[in-house]
């Protein structure tokens, strides 16, 4: 499909299309340039973006609270949609095995695609440009979240359980799976593993699992 037909689905005209165009080329498509470093950068712009938003319209939001309302607007689900939403896949290049993987995978791929896109968009066009993209992408996450919310997951729920304990926080290994990732961590010697389409998704299910040991054993 025509990448000029994506620009307008995204609402914005690059300067160099052809940072659009590597955005969407998968690793799986065994092309040594792929959106993989993209994504990276996509990933911390759109932290920083939603953060920045957050900090300067919730003045009496404390830190711990504004994390967890970018962790709400920014998880992976909420990626993944939008990508769905914009079509995406009809876009990526996957390699033919990848296209016929499970939905939870191609949901890991279409969250990573909306991070190469913000990427990709910051090269083209900047701080401002990419600014203005993230916020009206997610002008409709922003315009309903309040600080009154409740924001807490499993994974932050469980740290805040351990540190009230005096506990170490554990250390989140995730790998990528054939169905997403997979996420494993110790505590007290006891390992809890746990699947995700997302890292994130995969984290907070595995401290789900540890959480409600923790709360069996308490109670």
């Amino acid at each position: 499909m025509s990448l000029k037909k994506l620009e307008s689905q995204i609402c914005y005209e690059y300067k160099d299309i052809n940072l659009l165009e590597l955005a969407l080329i998968h690793k799986s498509s065994n092309n040594k340039n792929n959106n993989e470093r993209l994504e990276f950068l996509g990933d911390s712009i759109l932290n920083l973006v939603i953060s920045d938003y957050l900090h300067s319209n919730f003045t009496h939001a404390n830190e711990g609270l504004l994390t967890r309302m970018r962790s709400f607007i920014v998880k992976g689900d909420t990626l993944t949609k939008k990508a769905s939403e914009l079509g995406l896949l009809n876009f990526i290049k996957l390699s033919k095995g990848t296209a016929n993987l499970s939905d939870q995978r191609k949901h890991s791929i279409l969250e990573g695609s909306i991070e190469s896109i913000i990427g990709s968009v910051y090269l083209d066009g900047g701080w401002t440009k990419v600014n203005r993209f993230v916020l009206n992408l997610f002008k409709k996450e922003l315009s309903n979240i309040k600080s009154d919310q409740e924001f807490r997951d499993s994974k932050t729920e469980l740290q805040e359980l351990l540190q009230s304990k005096k506990m170490n926080i554990p250390n989140y290994v995730t790998k990528e799976s054939t169905n997403g990732f997979n996420c494993e961590i110790v505590l007290n010697s006891k390992t809890f593993t746990a699947n995700g389409v997302s890292k994130r998704t995969a984290e907070i299910a595995t401290a789900k699992k540890a959480l409600l040991h923790l709360k069996s054993d308490n109670g």
